[in-house]
């Protein structure tokens, strides 16, 4: 409904300015998909101050970082670079559809838990003899 403002010539009876409610023709509802939460999986900080470890979980991703997880998925140690994951729960959870953070994502890869990106091999002009 669309709200409309007519000026009234005389006081009697009704306000000045009066709001009246006219009906008009409403577009058509069209069904939208609605996106539900999707998984991510992602690190939640644990350690203490600049003593950093890192929990790798597959987790809400409207839900905060050290919130509930669905799932622990594996840790890693950046001060030992140390990494214990469990590549199966990983690889389910993966294809459900879970989006990995970037880092998770290169931490996976250094892995072999994904496929890791190929490498390109620039070879520059000057070496290469025709």
């Amino acid at each position: 409904p669309t709200l409309v403002v007519k000026m009234q010539s005389s006081f009697v009876g009704q306000r000045p300015f009066a709001v009246q409610r006219v009906s008009m023709a409403r577009p058509s509802r069209v069904a939208v998909p609605v996106i539900e939460n999707r998984v991510a999986l992602r690190f939640q900080r644990f350690g203490r101050h600049k003593l950093p470890f890192y929990r790798l979980v597959a987790i809400e991703s409207k839900d905060r970082r050290d919130g509930r997880p669905l799932e622990y998925l594996g840790w890693y140690d950046p001060l030992k670079k140390e990494t214990n994951l469990n590549a199966p729960a990983i690889k389910k959870w993966l294809g459900n559809g879970a989006l990995p953070s970037e880092t998770v994502k290169n931490l996976l890869q250094k892995a072999f838990v994904i496929e890791p990106k190929p490498v390109r091999v620039v070879v520059p002009k000057v070496a290469v003899k025709v």
